[in-house]
């Protein structure tokens, strides 16, 4: 394990450009969100908005959809956006797959000829996408939290700091179970491509399957696959959803393709 440290740091030396970049894009936009739901407020811009909710949303969502047009729902949204959370999915899954890529160089016949135990490889990628989601939950509510400071008003209702926490953990737990999701596929691909590609897409395919079903009853059977179908947002802006109960199941997921994860690698014919 003395090997660990080292690893974790060639690892993130060499990621530095995507994590650095994909922080500062995360932050960012939680600051730009804010900004443009205090222009709305100001201007009282959410009063107009409700008939503009997709009448599909109405239907599935009933009166929680017109959270949406409120100053608290649309700072919220920052953290449920399609982009932001499939964005934080597919940055936990370059690190978990970065050990097809160094199968695929032959790097790691390198590192196991210094007697390293596969398990340390394999953990030196869970503790790295575990560190960058942690950091993205952060840097996230960081960004919230100034762009209130910037733009916002006391008199404004924006999401309080127990909502917003157990937003990011919500968005944590799904961005850990495509980790484990993506090293269960790459602790077994012989190509980092392959491997990232297809745990990547099935992040995007999970978040379309779970928003599709809102309004498409024929999705809703097995709406229960998408690790999104855990995460609902509105509930907990609502202050109705289970309190602990999704996040043992993405927890427990997550652990569980984990497991699968470094039972592979430590059988694969390298």
């Amino acid at each position: 394990m003395t090997l660990l440290p080292a690893l974790m740091q060639r690892s993130a030396t060499q990621a530095r450009f995507v994590l650095l970049g994909s922080l500062g894009l995360l932050a960012g936009l939680q600051v730009v969100i804010v900004g443009q739901a205090s222009a709305l407020e100001e201007t009282h811009g959410f009063s107009r908005m409700t008939e503009l909710v997709p009448a599909f949303l109405q239907r599935g969502l009933g009166n929680k959809s017109l959270l949406l047009v409120t100053f608290k729902g649309t700072v919220a949204f920052g953290y449920f956006h399609p982009v932001v959370a499939t964005l934080v999915a597919v940055l936990a899954i370059y690190f978990v797959t970065e050990i097809a890529h160094e199968v695929e160089s032959g790097l790691v016949d390198v590192m196991l000829a210094r007697s390293v135990p596969r398990r340390v490889v394999v953990t030196r990628s869970v503790l790295l996408a575990t560190g960058a989601v942690a950091a993205a939950m952060l840097l996230m509510a960081a960004g919230t939290r100034l762009g209130l400071r910037l733009f916002g008003s006391p008199e404004f209702d924006a999401p309080s700091a127990g909502v917003t926490a157990r937003l990011l953990l919500h968005l944590a737990g799904v961005a850990l179970c495509f980790a484990g999701f993506g090293l269960a596929v790459a602790a077994g691909a012989r190509r980092w491509s392959t491997a990232f590609t297809t745990a990547a897409l099935t992040a995007v395919l999970m978040y379309l399957v779970d928003f599709l079903a809102i309004g498409w009853p024929l999705l809703r059977p097995i709406a229960w696959l998408s690790p999104f179908h855990y995460y609902p947002a509105l509930s907990i802006l609502a202050g109705d959803a289970p309190e602990w109960r999704n996040l043992i199941v993405l927890l427990s997921a997550a652990a569980g393709f984990g497991a699968l994860g470094y039972w592979r690698f430590s059988r694969r014919d390298l």
